[in-house]
């Protein structure tokens, strides 16, 4: 067998990649993946909304966050929970 550029792709040995046993399918893996791993303790009791906030604002609740070692949400609630300390929280009429 010569070896080079010339070399056809008949001469060349092709070395097979995957074997049966490492092949998965979706379904597989989706068998082993629980309902319990996926849920987020952060966002129990919660409600989704969304918010117009600046960037400089969000970039200052992720720093917060990395800093007292909180996930954003944690930190977005606890700087809403001292911002409203001493506030007029009254229902609405």
């Amino acid at each position: 067998m010569a070896m080079g550029k010339n070399v056809g792709i008949r001469d060349r040995l092709i070395k097979k990649t995957t074997d049966k046993k490492s092949i998965t399918n979706k379904v597989s893996i989706t068998n082993k993946v629980s309902k319990k791993s996926i849920t987020r303790k952060d966002t129990e009791g919660t409600i989704k909304m969304t918010f117009y906030i600046r960037p400089g604002l969000l970039k200052e609740i992720y720093n917060f966050g990395y800093w007292d070692r909180l996930s954003v949400t944690k930190a977005f609630d606890k700087i809403v929970t001292d911002g409203l300390k001493g506030k007029n929280t009254k229902d609405k009429k």
